[in-house]
């Protein structure tokens, strides 16, 4: 087997290559709404112009996906308004009224926004800037001792950066040894996201605020996800 023309990084990954991938497909996906209005166009012709309940479906469906699809990849605007589309399409299938100058109106608004989107905008560039830091996206597992303790903890990871966004799960159970005896108790997990470069503040700062001798905290890295969520993690924790 011979090696990768690519070379390591510090931290042993392929170096540029999370930030290249983002970046094309960032791209393509930019290239491609042109093509993803025209199916909406015709879909919503179709019902109105032919009374069709198939190209309702159509251009319900290909809306919904461009609104979700351009919220991952970082065009808020067009996301918005793909899915104000989307809500009237999905009021015509329900049998409601939705003008049709209100969904002409909104198929309108799409298509400027999507004309309004450059290549690297504001948005790309931040995405892309970001996207060297997204393998390196980790998340940190919190045992609690109750659900107040796992708030305030989450809480001050949140506020001081040092994690986007937390988690809490209750109902658990623990089975651990503790000083030779076999102990049991309910615990609440605190699941925090975060990045590799920030995992040792975090971890001491959660063992400054918990109440246990020993906080049980592990992470491990997250392999994949939305390119956009994982890129905010990176943004948020580096603000």
């Amino acid at each position: 087997m011979t090696d990768s023309p690519e070379t390591d990084g510090p931290d042993g990954g392929r170096a540029g290559s999370a930030t290249d991938i983002i970046a094309t497909l960032t791209e393509e996906f930019r290239q491609g709404m042109p093509a993803r209005i025209a199916r909406i166009r015709e879909g919503i012709a179709a019902w109105r112009d032919q009374h069709e309940a198939a190209g309702l479906d159509d251009a319900e469906r290909a809306a919904h996906s461009l609104a979700g699809a351009a919220g991952s990849f970082g065009f808020p605007k067009v996301g918005e308004a793909a899915r104000q589309l989307e809500r009237l399409l999905e009021s015509a299938q329900a049998g409601e009224p939705a003008g049709g100058k209100d969904v002409a109106h909104a198929l309108s608004a799409l298509a400027l926004a999507v004309d309004g989107v450059a290549p690297l905008d504001a948005a790309e560039r931040c995405l892309v800037e970001a996207a060297g830091m997204v393998a390196r996206a980790m998340v940190a597992y919190v045992t609690c001792g109750s659900r107040d303790e796992a708030l305030m903890i989450g809480r001050t990871l949140v506020e001081e950066r040092l994690a986007a966004c937390c988690n809490l799960i209750g109902g658990m159970t623990a089975i651990y040894r503790w000083e030779d005896k076999v102990e049991t108790g309910e615990e609440v997990v605190l699941i925090a996201k975060t990045t590799a470069d920030r995992l040792e503040l975090l971890t001491a700062r959660v063992i400054a605020l918990h109440s246990y001798d020993l906080p049980g905290i592990s992470a491990w890295p997250i392999e994949g996800g939305s390119a956009g969520f994982l890129a905010w993690i990176a943004q948020e924790c580096h603000s």
